[in-house]
């Protein structure tokens, strides 16, 4: 890469429109030295690309905008990694300004580096001890992150880290019950990248999951009610009297105005009961190997009709519906209803709804 750079240093010399091209390629051999663990030559070579692009900018030529959000950027990663994390997140501030310039001309240009720039930001900081300020920027990261990934899959290992940090900058402001949702949530996405990569993801896991336990252990210590290790949406905890994480994995069911968090496993079949009338008061996919619904006063048999419909013969015993769930579960009849079956940040065990 040297030879590159004096090659291009040169050709900017003798035609100074050629300097982007300069600062193109002194950030292309700041990478390389990253890879061979050269730090200080890359934070040169790194910061001769933004006094050029400065230069640049101070002339009225805006092509230089996109060179200098990618050369403060790689700056502050440099910074960050060098420890220097005051000066890192001064670099990315300012990276994170460019490209709010020039974002919405130049997607494809500016969004990487906005991406890159929140990301640095919000580590800089949590390393200097400022969890509060930490937490905007990370999650901006993981909402932009999340508009990506139904498009672009290759950013769900982005999506994943991005989502355990933030449960660590929650987790640094006393919020574990934020901490607790966004890391179980990186752990569902961990493992799903680990079924398709055996092994790959494996420690990622180990990691993630270990919060998860220690957010859980604090959320118990400070009297709040742990089931299990999952945790309730936000809409749906402030209506489960304290309760916090329960046994079984959730979703948040959506059917005409009735919503509530229910066990993922029955979810479907919870949608239909309440799209013909059924109302419940609890649910659990798994009690002794078999799945239950409470329901309320005087709905019981036709939760039973309802279920026979389906094909699942049921029993009450003591007001309880019990029934073995289908290898096959039903669909909602309502488009709306499936529609509105949204795999939440949440947990599931005998919840009120």
């Amino acid at each position: 890469m040297r030879i590159a750079v004096e090659l291009a240093r040169k050709m900017a010399a003798v035609a100074p429109r050629l300097d982007t091209e300069l600062a193109n390629v002194l950030r292309s051999s700041a990478r390389s030295l990253i890879r061979v663990g050269e730090y200080e030559r890359a934070l040169a070579a790194t910061e001769e690309a933004v006094r050029i692009s400065r230069r640049g900018l101070v002339t009225g030529r805006g092509r230089y905008r996109s060179g200098l959000a990618m050369s403060l950027c790689l700056q502050a990663d440099l910074l960050s990694i060098q420890g220097r994390h005051s000066a890192a997140v001064a670099a990315a501030r300012e990276a994170i300004t460019v490209c709010r310039h020039g974002i919405a001309a130049d997607p494809r240009r500016f969004g990487p580096a906005l991406l890159a720039s929140l990301d640095t930001l919000a580590r800089a900081l949590d390393e200097l001890g400022d969890h509060q300020q930490a937490l905007p920027p990370g999650e901006e990261h993981v909402r932009i992150l999340r508009g990506l990934t139904p498009h672009r899959p290759a950013y769900r290992h982005a999506l994943a880290t991005g989502l355990h940090m933030v449960g660590v900058y929650a987790s640094g402001t006393g919020r574990f019950t934020d901490a607790l949702r966004a890391t179980d949530e990186a752990i569902q996405l961990y493992q799903r990248l680990d079924q398709e990569q055996p092994g790959t993801f494996a420690s990622k896991v180990v990691t993630a999951t270990e919060n998860r336990d220690l957010f859980l252990d604090r959320l118990q210590r400070a009297g709040d009610v742990v089931l299990g290790p999952y945790p309730l949406c936000a809409l749906c905890e402030p209506v489960n009297g304290g309760l916090v994480a329960v046994r079984h994995r959730q979703r948040h069911l959506q059917v005409g105005d009735r919503q509530a968090c229910v066990d993922s496993e029955i979810a479907d079949i919870l949608a239909i009961l309440w799209e013909h009338g059924c109302d419940t008061v609890s649910c659990c996919e798994d009690t002794d190997g078999r799945a239950e619904v409470v329901p309320a006063r005087g709905h019981a048999g036709r939760v039973v009709a309802v279920l026979a419909g389906m094909g699942i013969p049921a029993e009450v015993t003591d007001g309880v519906v019990h029934f073995h769930r289908p290898a096959l579960p039903p669909q909602p009849t309502s488009s709306s209803s499936r529609a509105r079956i949204l795999v939440g940040r949440l947990l599931g065990a005998t919840l009120r709804h």
